[in-house]
């Protein structure tokens, strides 16, 4: 309809595809910046019709709106930006950034390279369209298209912090559906990190009754915790007694140049020889008295070179928890003893109630012969769960991935054990022993 590509032709558009209703997004490109995106004609007239001169391309008017907000840039910010753009950076930016928290904050406001920003998105379940800018300061608009629905709208990444704590999407199609922090988002924003709401109430500050959908174990914890990255569940995700002592490690991946913080209990050594087999070298580990301490020497390591991260493949695939991950060449260095000497009292996690740690009868069969089909859940005795099964394969058992009648023996770390396989086994009537018993009992 020619009268209506007008309309999109006065707001500075040139319509790229038909148009099909009033209400459907019609792919338009910008006359003044060339980038595409999708806009209804409602809104075009709207935009066109308000009398304060709004530009209708959303990249364009961020734009405007960024060069505004850089008047209020601090001068440590102007003067720190030329030179992270340097390739290598200054190593004296680095010492800057190791003692000083005020610069810290300055580059994790104002500093947002591309692999930074794609790290970020991917945790709202969104992926980077277009960049606008080499080196965005954050204020450099962004183009990025939302993996639930497809919608793609336009954002600033330095003004993203309060979608990370308050949401579990950014996408304004997604949030303008479920009104925002209502139930139905609040659900879906658990079970993104694998935790089911029966009943959930609205509002990301709200504590809910959750349940890890994985192995069942009870959690009462609001969204907004869960998105500033507490542990969803502390079986599946964590020690099983947040108050007992943890380590916060320090790896270095030579192939994909890049460095690596995580925290892990101090049961086993699982997750470090996961880390191992994948080409990590374990740097530094120290231990720290409870979890939440462990996390803030993580959030502390990680304040030091955020504006660094590392992404694609085959990392994203292969390490968890790549987000806390950085490259090689950043110039701030992590340590860890000098860290965690500035400990202040964090309370400890409150411990799960006393009904999650229902024993396991660990009666088992009195021997292990060739043939016997067995099943493994979590690790133990610094081996992973591969190295075991591939033991009892070698051992000449029939190895399971999932606990059915036909299962002789389920192996798991201890008796206080709850996933869904000790369920499963329970239920099914499957014998149980922990690790060392089946070391013994299988000569391994």
């Amino acid at each position: 309809m020619p009268c209506i590509d007008d309309i999109y032709r006065a707001g500075g558009l040139e319509p790229v595809e038909p148009f099909t209703a009033r209400g459907a997004h019609r792919r338009s490109r910008c006359l003044e910046c060339g980038h595409h995106l999708a806009y209804r004609l409602e809104y075009v007239l709207e935009k066109n019709g308000n009398g304060y001169g709004e530009k209708v391309c959303r990249v364009c008017f961020w734009g405007k709106w960024a060069r505004w907000e850089r008047q209020h840039k601090s001068e440590l910010a102007v003067t720190l930006g030329p030179l992270l753009a340097l390739d290598p950076v200054p190593p004296e930016v680095g010492e800057l950034l190791a003692v000083s928290p005020e610069a810290r904050a300055e580059v994790d406001r104002w500093w947002w390279p591309t692999e930074r920003t794609v790290a970020m998105f991917d945790l709202l379940h969104h992926d980077l369209v277009v960049d606008t800018a080499e080196h965005n300061d954050g204020m450099s608009p962004v183009i990025v298209r939302c993996r639930l629905c497809g919608y793609e709208s336009v954002q600033l990444p330095g003004r993203m912090g309060a979608e990370m704590q308050g949401r579990w999407c950014s996408c304004t199609s997604c949030n303008a559906r479920n009104k925002g922090a209502c139930a139905q988002d609040v659900a879906l924003g658990f079970a993104t990190r694998g935790m089911h709401l029966a009943n959930p109430e609205p509002g990301v500050e709200t504590v809910q009754e959750a349940t890890c959908a994985r192995c069942g174990t009870p959690r009462r914890v609001a969204l907004r915790q869960l998105n500033l990255d507490q542990v969803p569940c502390y079986v599946c995700d964590g020690a099983a007694d947040p108050q007992a002592e943890h380590r916060v490690y320090l790896f270095h991946f030579p192939a994909w140049e890049c460095f690596k913080v995580g925290i892990t209990n101090s049961g086993n050594d699982a997750r470090l020889l996961e880390h191992v087999r994948n080409g990590g070298e374990l740097i530094d580990l120290i231990p720290v008295p409870n979890r939440a301490q462990a996390h803030w020497v993580e959030a502390q390591a990680l304040a030091l070179v955020r504006p660094w991260p590392v992404t694609g493949e085959p990392m994203t695939r292969r390490i968890t928890g790549w987000t806390e991950m950085w490259h090689q060449d950043a110039p701030a260095r992590v340590d860890l003893a000098t860290i965690a000497a500035g400990l202040p009292s964090v309370a400890p996690l409150a411990a799960r109630p006393p009904e999650a740690y229902v024993p396991v009868d660990l009666a088992a069969p009195a021997t292990l012969a060739p043939g016997t089909t067995v099943c493994f859940t979590g690790a133990g005795a610094g081996r992973t769960r591969e190295q075991w099964q591939q033991d009892a394969t070698n051992a000449g058992m029939v190895v399971t991935k999932s606990v059915s009648a036909k299962t002789t023996v389920l192996v798991v770390p201890d008796a206080l054990t709850r996933t869904s396989k000790v369920v499963a086994a329970r239920n099914a009537g499957v014998s149980v022993m922990d690790y060392a018993t089946f070391a013994n009992l299988a000569g391994i």
